[in-house]
């Protein structure tokens, strides 16, 4: 069955029970007192009427769909000591674990309509693979990893599958390796890579090296 649809059909004021034409069922109309109405035709019953709508005959809205985008992260770096700020945009509750930062899970505040953000602080020693999961309540997750090919990132489904190659992250960084097997980032810092589907993302961990 159609969705409702928006309230254009009727220009003229409707009447709480009067016919509606069979052409403007599930279309919305108002009263002379601005109260929506909707058309529809009950079971039993030959003609449609204008009845007053219940919440589910709202006019669609666009869903809200949690993915890498709506995600964003302070910094692309794994490292002992360093610190990642999660900035989240989500209409629901939301939560981060990870099993690299000295808490888990981390402490999540609203900042905002739909905005939440957490702060993680990585530890000393580091687990292999490090990851991270964010949680957008009843709208999905989103899952980081330092080194996806070991496993324990959660990616589904499998296809379409990691694309062989250098791939330009838009840092000055590549990622790939021609044989197709997985490979750290040469340059830049963290990388995204995306899984389709649920929205699971790879963060690869570049490697640092420090000397005096």
């Amino acid at each position: 069955m159609a969705g409702p649809a928006l309230a254009t059909s009727a220009a003229k004021p409707v009447t709480p029970g009067a016919f509606c034409k069979d052409a403007q069922v599930n279309q919305h109309g108002r009263t002379k007192t601005g109260k929506l109405m909707v058309c529809k035709r009950k079971a039993g019953e030959e003609r449609a009427r204008w009845v007053a709508a219940g919440p589910e005959d709202n006019p669609p809205t666009q869903q809200f769909k949690f993915g890498a985008d709506k995600v964003k992260l302070s910094s692309r770096r794994v490292a002992p000591g360093l610190r990642t700020t999660f900035r989240v945009a989500c209409p629901n509750t939301v939560t981060v674990t990870g099993n690299g930062y000295t808490r888990n899970p981390l402490p999540v505040k609203k900042i905002g309509k739909n905005t939440w953000t957490a702060t993680g602080t990585f530890r000393s020693h580091l687990p292999n693979p490090t990851i991270a999961t964010v949680v957008c309540k009843g709208f999905g997750s989103v899952r980081f990893s330092d080194s996806p090919e070991k496993g324990g990132t959660g990616m589904k489904p499998n296809q379409p599958k990691i694309p062989v190659g250098r791939i330009d992250t838009g840092d000055g960084s590549m990622y790939g390796r021609t044989d197709g097997s997985a490979a750290p980032l040469l340059a830049g810092g963290w990388g995204v890579l995306m899984a389709a589907g649920l929205g699971a993302v790879a963060l690869r961990r570049r490697t640092v090296r420090e000397r005096p």
